[in-house]
């Protein structure tokens, strides 16, 4: 896992420099830089694979193409073999040389055979050109500008930080406010867009090309070579395996080829289904002795630690777990605060850094669970599907408007987070939407209308139809079933915005790499072609998996079958208990002058109306207190001396 970055324009090393050491987190075992006629690559690397050989930035077998690479090729030694029976001459074991030698053999279409998780920028000297790729849900980020800013012609980096450190840029810089209207619909800044105006983010399952003064096709042009294609038919029955033992085939093949690295692999294990069944696939495929990472807390409304140490004590694996008081969660809002480039709102980045930091003391390289709920349709909004058909079939619109909403909003609301008269709510803000766009208004933590309350100023930003268009469904409509519209939207929107942005900033202020097996593309393409009622069956979650792990006795049912509690922290309480005065000061004594085109008065309603038990927006202040926190606290995170001197690269 590393970290990259880049751009075209007046060559200035010292600042390229700059730019390269803002990603020390990402890669703290070596640095170095590569500059060229107008163009400088750079690149921060946590050593995993081929610990010696694989230095970069790399030169391409004819020295003529050049390449900064973040993140993994797990096919990477099936794709050598091949190369190799091409001609391709290999000088390392690493990964990172097989990029190079397909881009050779295949052009631009390499990328299209590359499973893994990765973002990086190539520079073809022949042709003038730089070439990039992000991997296909967006498990490694890849920031870029292709609006010049001063001399500064076309910049890519893996972080907005990065970015920053060249002054022409960040001179420049100005809050998006479609980056913001995004970040308060749906707790994360989603698609391309960026919180600055003019830096985009390369979507997953996208390519680019930029070409320089001189080449054929000058300018920024990018496609999508992949996006996944959602909804199938029952396969007829035949003499070959049953779904759920083909399932489980391409799970333990997906974690066998993640174990991939020269450095040891552990586990993070929350005791659900997902991470419990990657251990006891671990155990299947022959492997023992493997770490395995939990963490719990005092305050039982929110500790899952037993169900770790009982999966754990079950597959006899080295299992390292830690137990805070919800006062070390506090403490990890300035820290996470501090190295978050955008805001961000799933308050589960908290005690996911703290798992992070707790598997950095001991390796480099862990697996864990995530996707599987995106992939298997594992989310409590899955369960109000069929309850919204039958409520815009039964509730007319004038209906809903003049007496169903407004009697939901007198319910008194003293509970947690997930307290019933918050399900109402979230439940009728949804009901009446079309299909395609109830997760989202169900998910996120404020609706249109309350945002154009929240935002007077922003005039054209929070019109009906800019707001309509930000909650419009990423993809395909139509004829899927609501089960695959839904699963649609987790796979396109949720996942690669949120859980793996949360994943992969958690994990790098740690400088761990976290590798995700259900998000295996053969795994990918196998489940989703198959249709939503084999995932979300009965009203039951992960249908699909849950009967895959039991008919292969992996797992006992007391893990199987139990309640998802995910990794949430009590937010609610804590604004109207223990954490009150902390909160009270970020939103209403200390709101960022930066933020100023907000209605201070309506922050104010929300917060009177959640202490009062006359509504639970817990979601809608937790938003706007890690925005307020972004906003103070994003220069917060200097590189230190020692991250700057580091040995171990070449500058060319």
């Amino acid at each position: 896992m590393c970290g990259i970055c880049g751009f075209v324009g007046n060559p200035d090393p010292p600042v390229l420099k700059r730019m390269r050491d803002a990603l020390w987190r990402r890669g703290p075992d070596a640095a170095a830089s590569y500059h060229s006629e107008r163009v400088g690559l750079a690149h921060r690397r946590l050593s995993i694979l081929d610990l010696d050989g694989g230095r970069q930035p790399m030169s391409g077998p004819k020295g003529d193409v050049v390449l900064v690479f973040n993140g993994e090729i797990y096919n990477h030694p099936v794709l050598r073999r091949e190369l190799e029976a091409r001609g391709g001459r290999y000088r390392t074991r690493s990964d990172t040389e097989t990029i190079l030698h397909a881009y050779e053999a295949f052009g631009t279409d390499c990328v299209s055979r590359f499973d893994g998780m990765f973002a990086f920028v190539l520079y073809d000297r022949r042709k003038k050109l730089l070439f990039g790729a992000r991997d296909r849900f967006g498990e490694k980020p890849l920031y870029y500008t292709a609006r010049p800013f001063g001399s500064v012609e076309f910049a890519f980096a893996s972080e907005l930080k990065s970015l920053r450190q060249h002054p022409e840029i960040d001179s420049r810089l100005e809050l998006a406010e479609d980056g913001l209207v995004s970040y308060l619909l749906h707790d994360a800044v989603q698609g391309a867009r960026s919180i600055y105006d003019g830096v985009r983010r390369l979507e997953p399952g996208s390519a680019f090309l930029y070409g320089l003064a001189g080449s054929e096709s000058p300018g920024f042009r990018q496609w999508k070579y992949w996006e996944p294609q959602i909804g199938g038919t029952v396969p007829s029955a035949g003499g070959g395996p049953s779904v759920e033992a083909e399932l489980l085939d391409r799970l333990e093949a997906a974690v066998e080829e993640r174990l991939m690295a020269d450095v040891p692999v552990g586990v993070l294990l929350s005791g659900g289904l997902d991470s419990s069944a990657i251990v006891a696939l671990l155990r299947r495929g022959g492997h023992t002795g493997f770490k395995t990472f939990s963490i719990g807390f005092r305050d039982a409304s929110f500790d899952e630690s037993r169900y770790a140490e009982a999966v754990a004590a079950t597959f006899e694996t080295e299992h390292i777990a830690r137990t805070f008081e919800a006062s070390d969660l506090v403490e990890q809002i300035p820290f996470v605060a501090a190295r978050l480039d955008e805001p961000f709102a799933d308050p589960s980045i908290l005690p996911t850094s703290m798992l992070c930091q707790l598997a950095a003391e001991h390796v480099k390289v862990v697996l864990g669970g995530d996707g599987a709920d995106e992939l298997f349709a594992g989310y409590d909004p899955f369960h109000a599907l069929a309850p919204a058909r039958w409520y815009r079939r039964l509730v007319p619109q004038f209906l809903h408007d003049g007496c169903v909403a407004p009697l939901a909003g007198c319910l008194r609301d003293c509970g947690g987070n997930m307290s019933l008269a918050f399900k109402v709510r979230r439940f009728l803000r949804g009901a009446r939407a079309p299909a395609d766009r109830q997760m989202g208004l169900w998910m996120g933590p404020f609706s249109p209308a309350g945002l154009r309350r929240l935002l007077p100023e922003l005039g054209a930003a929070v019109t009906p139809e800019a707001l309509d268009a930000h909650c419009a469904p990423p993809g395909r409509g139509g004829a899927a079933s609501d089960i695959d519209r839904g699963l649609d939207f987790f796979q396109r929107s949720y996942l690669p915005d949120d859980i793996l942005v949360k994943l992969d900033r958690a994990s790098m202020m740690h400088s761990l790499e976290v590798r995700a097996p259900y998000l295996d593309r053969e795994v990918v393409e196998f489940v989703n072609r198959l249709p939503g009622e084999l995932k979300y069956r009965g009203g039951v979650t992960k249908s699909l998996l849950k009967r895959a792990v039991l008919q292969g006795c992996l797992l006992p049912e007391s893990i199987v079958h139990r309640k998802k509690k995910g990794f949430g922290i009590p937010v609610a309480r804590w604004l109207r208990g223990e954490l009150h005065d902390y909160f009270r000061r970020a939103l209403l004594d200390e709101w960022p002058e930066e933020l100023a085109m907000f209605d201070r008065r309506e922050i104010r309603r929300l917060w009177d109306a959640h202490l009062g038990c006359r509504a639970n927006h817990y979601k809608e202040l937790w938003a706007l207190f890690m925005l307020a926190q972004w906003a103070t606290r994003r220069l917060d995170d200097p590189v230190p001396a020692e991250a700057v001197n580091v040995v171990g690269g070449e500058e060319w």
